[in-house]
């Protein structure tokens, strides 16, 4: 269900994108849509929210692009529940009409892609993920990510020392604008997830095996190691593998024409 619509966003990720809210259970997204042709729907990383894929506007001659806050982040008002994200995929292609679509995620939001393409919806044509993560163990130690301390940051309302200390992270790394975007995107976020978690997301190797539409699993050439490993993963598990030259792990922003050149690559 399309809860309202405005024609235009001044602070969104495409210039002339068109925004609405969908509801969905506990609340509603912010979705942002743009362009023509087939659509992306375009899943942002952890702490950030659709303004992540501005470097992707491009693609809006050849694609239908949807953006959208993902529960907990951004502007929507749905509460954080890693659990219903997945579904939340399928909510957001309901409302907006879809009888096919592709699927982009980065990250966390990778991962929740990953989930959603895992249950074979009908809907889904073909699988992009960036830098995701994965229940998995490997050879390669997994980056510390400081979830406990930013926690009791969010807890003391010392929101802002909890920015900075996510800033310090090399997931985080990025070129002074590409960091400049960052801090205007985690002055939103209010560790809303970090104090209310909602339901866990469990994404295996198993699952990854279950997915049935062409699939990419990438990574920036100059994300961590971990990162890079867990692609390689699932691409001896059967998906198609790769690197985004010149990308950290945020890569549509740091190395936004490379991951076009993918994304075109993979999905046209």
């Amino acid at each position: 269900m399309i809860a309202a619509a405005s024609s235009s966003v001044m602070d969104g990720a495409f210039a002339g994108g068109r925004v609405q809210r969908i509801a969905v259970p506990g609340g509603d997204l912010m979705v942002e849509v743009a362009g023509t042709g087939p659509a992306i729907i375009f899943l942002h990383g952890w702490t950030l929210d659709r303004r992540q894929w501005r470097g992707q506007a491009a693609l809006a001659d050849r694609f239908t692009l949807i953006a959208l806050d993902r529960r907990g982040f951004g502007q929507s008002s749905a509460p954080p529940d890693l659990a219903e994200e997945a579904a939340d995929v399928a909510r957001v292609a309901a409302a907006l009409g879809l009888a096919r679509h592709h699927l982009v995620g980065l990250s966390q939001g990778g991962k929740v892609a990953l989930a959603h393409a895992a249950t074979r919806p009908a809907g889904l044509d073909r699988l992009v993920v960036i830098g995701a993560p994965l229940d998995v163990q490997l050879a390669v130690t997994p980056e510390a990510v400081p979830l406990a301390e930013m926690a009791a940051l969010a807890r003391g309302g010392q929101l802002e020392a909890m920015r900075q200390l996510w800033l310090a992270h090399p997931l985080t790394a990025g070129r002074p604008e590409v960091r400049a975007a960052l801090a205007a995107m985690l002055a939103r976020y209010d560790g809303r997830d970090l104090l209310a978690a909602g339901g866990p997301l469990k994404v295996t190797l198993d699952d990854v095996r279950r997915i049935a539409v062409p699939a990419w699993a990438l990574a920036g050439a100059d994300d961590t190691p971990w990162r890079r490993a867990v692609a390689a993963a699932m691409a001896e598990a059967g998906l198609h593998g790769g690197l985004i030259p010149g990308g950290g792990h945020l890569a549509p922003m740091d190395a936004p024409q490379a991951t076009n050149a993918a994304l075109i690559a993979a999905l046209a």
